[in-house]
């Protein structure tokens, strides 16, 4: 049996790296979203102000995983998402770069998943991202 002993300095350090640990398995990082023929966007999420959550598109990436130019490089797709409780995420904004929309948004993480819904007017949409890192 292994035995460890914290002293005032490592009980410090627990409680910075508890916290930081259990977001790992939040929505914030770098995520892929789904793909379509031309490929998919990779999203880093991270918090913003007032303890919401933002995203910004990170770079482009064809079905085989190459980069690739996109004019929307490091614009924000995502903003002020409010932590909800259990994984969930509420009142923010997502833009569609596919349709130059801006819909209402919730997202929900599931793992090494992220269900990320926008609505707008009655037209909802609905994909699921995969944790990237």
């Amino acid at each position: 049996m292994i035995r460890t002993q914290f002293g005032p300095v490592g009980l410090a350090l627990l409680s910075v790296l508890l916290p930081t640990l259990a977001l790992a398995d939040g929505a914030q990082g770098l995520w892929r979203t789904e793909p379509t023929d031309q490929g998919y966007l990779e999203v880093s999420i991270a918090p913003c102000q007032g303890g919401a959550l933002c995203g910004t598109i990170l770079r482009a990436r064809d079905l085989q995983g190459r980069e690739q130019p996109y004019p929307h490089t490091g614009r924000q797709m995502i903003w002020a998402m409010m932590p909800d409780g259990d994984g969930q995420w509420r009142d923010g904004r997502i833009w569609d770069p596919r349709n130059d929309r801006t819909f209402n948004s919730r997202m929900e993480a599931r793992g090494d998943r992220l269900v990320v819904s926008g609505c707008v007017m009655g037209i909802c949409q609905r994909q699921t991202w995969q944790r990237a890192n």
